[in-house]
């Protein structure tokens, strides 16, 4: 079963170390086509790292290459 949640992904309200993984279903690419597109994708970087467990996996599904958006990753 799955649930979902609405909720901003710059700052969500999950507790720290929730879940083994993410997913990022192009909503880098969303971000970086915003008013703030680098201020915005590193809150939401920040935020993807405060919610996974420790070992967890963040997976990016992006219509751009591993070139164009590591930077933003490894901030």
């Amino acid at each position: 079963m799955m649930i979902y949640h609405v909720m901003d992904v710059r700052e969500m309200s999950y507790h720290d170390c929730m879940f083994d993984v993410v997913v990022d279903k192009s909503t880098i690419d969303a971000l970086l086509c915003g008013r703030q597109p680098y201020v915005d994708t590193a809150r939401m970087v920040e935020e993807v790292w405060r919610v996974l467990k420790p070992g967890g996996l963040y997976l990016v599904v992006s219509y751009a290459g591993p070139e164009n958006r590591m930077k933003h990753l490894t901030r």
